[in-house]
């Protein structure tokens, strides 16, 4: 369960992690790892979501093209993916921090036991101080199941560990007013609200990847979109600069900052109703029920009256009154099989049931969607 830290996921793209002789660019990791570091003594938790893998992979293999068959591509990952975590565990060896190689898949996002298995291992992590470095599972995935660019899985990966900033570490600037590889008189867009209807972003959805990466510009405004859905600040920014992740935490304006109209509540709200099929069931007594629609309270244990299904800290549940009519759904902090002990009890007769540290709202207000 996330603590009060913050919570930073930073992307790095192939173009700035893959290098040409070893197939890594060991000056580029060399400064993200820096600043990685300067965040943890800030006491920021960072997860690192990198390409890089089949850009390695191609390397050791000697081919100059990224492969275009599903089997060629698994085993450049497959290779790549040790020479990829090495390179980051040797720099971070020099601040005395651990890494943590941890491969994800579209299903691992869109199961939700897997979902919840993936997020519970994320923050074991976190909770151990290792810094996880998260890439696709190339070596197993299929075109079908793919995210297809590692923006998209870290726009995800956003929502699934409630990140509280998104960066988009890239070769360029930020986004800027056309492609800056086609025309060098374009300029940079410091800011782009995404949910202005007059936006035109036609120019910068058409450029390119290059040679080993499989996203472009476009791969960026679609994941930006869904970190924003989950509440997350968020930016794409210059990776070659060995200051962007200091400057984003002492706030200095860097590179193309994305935002949305709606409040980073609402956006939580908007990604936690996108999360399908509830796993289960609370029934509530009628003082929490008015506490929740007319007050805009969590809901305690105290209100509890019953549970329904089998489900894990972290599932999204629905909130049922008396009748078994649904009035709200939300995040549960805890497991239906600790529900059943405390419901009913105060917050005081919770944690000595559970004896162990709890949260004392089952699901807070913020995670509590109104039906």
């Amino acid at each position: 369960m996330k603590n009060n830290k913050e919570r930073w996921v930073i992307k790095a793209g192939s173009s700035l992690v893959a290098g040409t002789e070893s197939g890594i660019n060991s000056l580029f990791i060399e400064s993200l790892v820096s600043q990685v570091n300067y965040l943890i003594e800030k006491d920021i938790e960072v997860i690192v979501v990198s390409s890089g893998a089949v850009a390695k992979g191609m390397q050791e293999l000697n081919l100059k093209d990224r492969p275009s068959t599903l089997h060629l591509l698994q085993a450049a990952a497959a290779i790549g993916q040790m020479g990829l975590i090495n390179a980051y565990q040797k720099e971070f060896d020099k601040f005395g921090l651990k890494a943590a190689q941890v491969l994800i898949s579209h299903d691992d996002i869109s199961n939700r036991k897997r979902y919840l298995n993936a997020r519970r291992s994320l923050e074991t992590l976190l909770e151990l101080n290792v810094i996880p470095i998260v890439n696709e599972n190339d070596s197993v995935a299929t075109e079908e199941i793919s995210f297809g660019d590692n923006d998209a899985l870290a726009g995800a990966l956003v929502g699934l560990v409630s990140a509280d900033k998104f960066i988009m570490l890239t070769d360029q600037i930020g986004i800027c007013s056309g492609d800056p590889t086609q025309d060098f008189d374009v300029v940079l867009l410091s800011e782009i609200d995404l949910d202005d209807p007059s936006l035109d972003l036609s120019s910068q959805l058409g450029s390119s990847s290059g040679r080993v990466g499989r996203g472009g510009m476009k791969t960026k405004i679609n994941a930006s979109r869904i970190a924003l859905d989950s509440g997350a600040k968020t930016w794409v920014a210059d990776g070659r600069q060995n200051n962007t992740l200091k400057d984003i935490f002492n706030g200095e304006e860097v590179g193309t900052v994305l935002l949305s109209q709606r409040s980073q509540l609402q956006s939580r709200k908007t990604w936690i109703a996108s999360l399908g099929s509830p796993s289960g069931s609370v029934f509530l007594d009628k003082g929490a029920v008015i506490a929740i629609n007319n007050k805009g309270s969590s809901l305690l244990a105290a209100g509890i009256t019953g549970v329904s299904g089998n489900f894990d800290t972290g599932s999204l549940i629905i909130c049922e009154d008396e009748n078994g009519k649904e009035i709200a759904r939300g995040l549960t902090n805890l497991s239906s099989e600790d529900i059943d002990l405390v419901k009913g009890l105060n917050s005081r007769q919770l944690l000595e049931k559970l004896n162990q540290a709890a949260d004392e709202e089952i699901i807070h207000r913020n995670n509590l969607i109104l039906s």
